[in-house]
């Protein structure tokens, strides 16, 4: 076995980028379902927190929607209003200016590009 010096290895590895706060966005399968159901809605599409969250409990509990119970809509309600949707509005992926309506934000392409990357690899 060959013995390497890693030291140009980890000079190159130090300039790139890292940045745990461009991961949080995508750290929970809550918010990860919420991008990629976006993603397949017209770029100019709005849905609402209900709708989201019948997506995101289907998801969660791997159940048609039909089979849902009430207490998992509920929870994802709950959640997408007190964590994830404001997340990702803070971190723009979503535009959540008009209460009634949850649209894109300035950076979906982005974190879209991101997710759809990584789905790609792992089929």
């Amino acid at each position: 076995m060959t013995r390497r010096d890693p030291t140009t290895h980890v000079e190159q590895l130090r300039e790139l980028s890292d940045q745990e706060s461009f991961f949080e966005p995508i750290s929970t399968l809550r918010r990860r379902t919420v991008i990629r159901y976006m993603n397949r809605l017209s770029p100019t599409a709005s849905v609402s927190t209900k709708e989201l969250a019948r997506v995101c409990a289907s998801i969660e509990q791997n159940e048609p929607l039909s089979a849902l119970a009430r207490s998992d809509f509920r929870r994802s309600v709950q959640g997408l209003r007190q964590r994830d949707v404001t997340r990702l509005s803070i971190a723009g992926v979503l535009d959540t200016q008009n209460t009634d309506s949850i649209v894109r934000g300035e950076r979906f392409e982005l974190y879209a590009d991101v997710l759809t990357a990584i789905d790609a690899k792992l089929q």
